[in-house]
Formats: C-alpha cells, structure tokens, sequence
C-alpha cells in the first residue's frame, strides 16, 4: 500500500515542478505564476486560471464490535481535480471536475452575474450552509469535515443564487434542483429540490482577533426517492459507521422533506483559533418526524506563528500562508489541532456517535500541504453492541 502512496506522492511533485516551468515561459504574454497558472487582459479585464487539486491518503482504521476487529488498511486518491475560473465580459466563471475511478464529476460549475451591490450565480454549486462546508477542503484544519456536513448531505446542486456582502457580513439565498450523476452517463438530475439561506456576520475584526457568527437554513424536497443519513467515522477509507435508510420501501418509512439548522461560530487570536458548529435536521415522512443532531468543536495552534486566514466577503476560512516556506530556508507552517464531534440519532434508532481527532498539519508551501490525523471514537446504540474505532490517517495534498 506504502509503495504505491508514495510512488503517487512522487507523481505530484513532478507534475507541479512541470506546470511551474511551463507557466514561467508565458511570463511575457500575459501569464504569471504564484502558486498557480494564471493570464489575464489589463485593458479588457478577462482573466482566467487554472485549477485543480490532488490529495493523496492512506489509513489504517479500526473497528472493534463485540471483540471481533475489522481493518480498513489502504491509500487513495481522495479527489483529482481539474478546471478553469475567471471572468468574460465582466461575467465570471467556475468550472471544476473531478477524474476519480473511471468517472467525471461536476464540482463546481457556474456563473456570476455582478449587479449594483450584490452577485446573481447560476449553475452548478453548494448551497450556503455551514461554516465547514463552505470553507474550501484546501483550507480545512482536519482531512473530514465535521460529521453533520455528511449526515445532513450538504453538498452541490444545480440552482439560482442571490449573495450580498458588507465590511462584516454576508447573506446568500438560493433555490435548487436536482444533482447529475457522473457525467459520462448522463446529464440528467433527480427530482429532488431545495431552498437554502446563510447569514454571517463578524462583530469583531480587529489586528488581535476575529470573531465569525452564522446561521442557516435549508428546506429539502426529496421528490421521489426519499433519502439515506449516514456517515463514515472522519475517515473516508472506512466502511460507513452509521446509517439510517428513509428511501421508500424501507421499516423506517419513507422521508419527503426535511427542515436543517444549523449555527456557526469561530475565532481568530494570533496563532490560536477555534470553531463551532451545531446543526439539525427534522424529518417530514417517517412516523414522529424524527430528529438528527449533530455538532463539534474545533481548537487549532500555529507553533511556527502564523495566523488562520478569513475572508470576510464570503464568511468563510481561506488560505493560510507560511511565514518561511521550505523554498526560502524555512520549516513553513506547522499547527496542532483537536476536534470533539458528537451526533444524536436515537430517534432513527442508529445510536450516538462520538468521535475525537488529533491533527499535525505541516503547511510546505503555500499550496502543499501534508496532514496526519488520529481518529478514536464510539457508535453506541442501545440494545447493540458498541462500536470502537481508532487509527491513524495522512494526506498528502497539493493544489493550485
């Protein structure tokens, strides 16, 4: 497994070391290089970029249930993404896929229209909940995201939305169809639709600390085919740990909507920073329209200084840059950082589920970055046996 992690990792050096030497040789016909491929038109403002995004896991997870052990020992390619953003006719684009087992996902894929005051994006894209989910995986502090974002299937749509941001807040709105499959089988959607709004507003910004609060909503319409909760222990070579089918047909009843909420909160202090989450979901179908909930805290440290990255227009975490790259003769960035996760789902009989993470990230340069995360945790449902889960995961990720 090692061998073939590390013979991929290899491949990812050599891959950027060529696209920094063929983006330097475009220098004088527009293009610059600062991590990342770019051109652009003073005189017009057309402008793209390319992108894309490689990161490279291995694990080595354990669950225990009633003494019997079952090993999830193996490495990944997590996500390979490639596209292109920019902007034509003072309309910007988006437009990225992911190549992964024999397969072309649309990632995001839209347009910005910019009005007087606020943007209108049409097309392929996240609705605007959470802090975690909107915040890139390139800028997250721990290889999963906290486990409501699965859970609750926070995740990209084909929909109309309308954004507005001030000096200290943000407000986004949307409505929503349905979601393609893999693209070199079929262009079509579900039948599933939603409507979804975030607010985020940071009442304290200063030089010595920042301080993000949040809420949104999302009304969910499965249309036909009801829908599955589940989720994986933080780690996503593993089997799902829990799982709770509400697809017709099925002893729990069939779900036809659902109602979640979910609330933010998060601050910045030198090198110290910290996030919280806690989010909700009721739902309409199933006999008592049962209820999910789930939140974790986040807690992380820069020991080489730097400061977390925040972007204000969009209420999000953004990258953060070491002070002395490896490149320049310096250790780049190195932070520690732990995570308490916990979610209640008794009422759809799946149990609770309790999770911590230990994290190491070691930030090289500005766009590579390598993780190491030690997973432990319980699913306890009553009347069952436990479920213990513990192992050590890394990443090796690279983007531009």
């Amino acid at each position: 497994m090692f061998k073939r992690y590390l013979t991929s990792a290899a491949l990812v050096a050599l891959t950027s070391a060529t696209g920094l030497g063929a983006a330097r040789a475009d220098d004088a016909s527009g293009w610059e290089f600062d991590g990342v491929p770019s051109w652009s038109h003073a005189e017009s403002g057309d402008r793209f970029t390319f992108r894309g995004r490689i990161y490279l896991d291995a694990a080595n997870i354990d669950f225990e249930q009633a003494g019997v052990t079952t090993s999830f020992d193996d490495s990944e390619i997590r996500t390979a993404r490639l596209g292109i953003t920019g902007q034509f006719s003072g309309v910007g684009y988006v437009a990225e896929f992911d190549l992964i087992n024999e397969a072309v996902i649309a990632k995001d894929v839209y347009l910005t229209f910019h009005g007087n005051g606020f943007d209108i994006l049409a097309g392929h894209m996240k609705t605007p909940n959470s802090l975690e989910e909107q915040t890139s995986s390139r800028y997250i502090t721990f290889m999963e995201r906290g486990t409501g974002t699965d859970l609750f299937g926070l995740d990209r749509r084909v929909g109309l939305a309308i954004a507005h941001h001030g000096d200290n807040y943000t407000v986004k709105a949307g409505v929503y169809g349905g979601v393609p499959g893999d693209l070199t089988d079929s262009f079509e959607l579900d039948d599933s639709s939603a409507f979804a709004a975030r607010i985020t507003y940071t009442p304290i910004h200063t030089d010595d600390l920042l301080v993000h609060l949040g809420a949104s909503v999302r009304e969910f319409d499965y249309g036909d085919a009801g829908t599955r909760v589940r989720a994986r222990p933080r780690t996503h070579i593993t089997d799902r740990i829990v799982t709770a089918d509400f697809r017709p047909g099925r002893p729990l009843g069939e779900a036809d909507s659902s109602t979640f909420i979910g609330l933010e909160a998060a601050a910045i202090s030198g090198p110290f920073h910290a996030h919280a989450e806690y989010m909700t979901m009721e739902l309409d179908g199933p006999v008592g329209n049962p209820r999910i909930d789930s939140g974790f805290v986040n807690l992380g440290y820069f020991i080489t200084g730097e400061t977390r990255s925040y972007s204000t227009s969009s209420g999000t975490f953004s990258r953060t840059r070491p002070a002395t790259p490896v490149s320049e003769g310096g250790l780049g960035a190195v932070e520690i950082a732990g995570r308490y996760d916990y979610s209640d789902l008794n009422d759809v009989a799946a149990g609770e589920l309790t999770t911590w993470t230990l994290g190491l990230n070691w930030y090289v340069e500005d766009h590579f970055r390598v993780m190491a995360n030690y997973v432990t945790g319980e699913l306890a449902v009553a009347g069952g046996a436990d479920t213990d889960v513990s192992g050590p995961q890394v990443r090796v990720q690279w983007d531009f």
